[in-house]
């Protein structure tokens, strides 16, 4: 897992795997344009969805993993907190419903979160080993969000 920000990419990208940096610069493009809703293809494999959507409780949230992608979060517009724990500590899949878009879902206890903190300009890449509870609200209320997920295929 990583995490930075575009005002100061140019000083941490030298940190970044080399396969990483490509796609948060394409990221920073397009996010200086007036991306829509919806999914955005790349190529045969590689995409982003921006969602409008809305935050809520982290209770309320379950945490995620992906098998097959890594995914770079960025919010364009409001905030949100990430939780991250080790998807080997996650415990069972609790919801594999959507493992045919490549998400598995998991219910590790809230308290062993580490929570990120994601506002305009933030990223953080996770990859098939990080589990990852989006939209959580960071004060408990929700409240409408507007991010890009970069979908990476490994």
């Amino acid at each position: 897992m990583f995490v930075g920000n575009i005002s100061q990419y140019d000083k941490e990208s030298r940190f970044l795997p080399e396969y990483i940096r490509p796609w948060i610069e394409k990221l920073v493009s397009l996010a200086k344009s007036d991306l829509q809703p919806g999914r955005h293809t790349f190529d045969t494999v590689n995409y982003m969805n921006v969602d409008v959507t809305e935050t809520a409780p982290a209770g309320q949230r379950l945490m995620e993993a992906h098998r097959d992608y890594i995914d770079i979060q960025y919010v364009l517009d409001g905030e949100e907190t990430i939780g991250w724990q080790p998807l080997c500590q996650a415990g069972p899949v609790v919801d594999d419903s959507r493992a045919d878009s490549d998400a598995w879902f998991y219910n590790p206890d809230v308290a062993a979160d580490t929570v990120i903190a994601m506002t305009p300009g933030t990223y953080a890449v996770f990859t098939p080993a990080d589990g990852h509870r989006c939209l959580c609200a960071p004060d408990g209320q929700g409240k409408a969000i507007k991010k890009a997920i970069l979908k990476i295929h490994v």
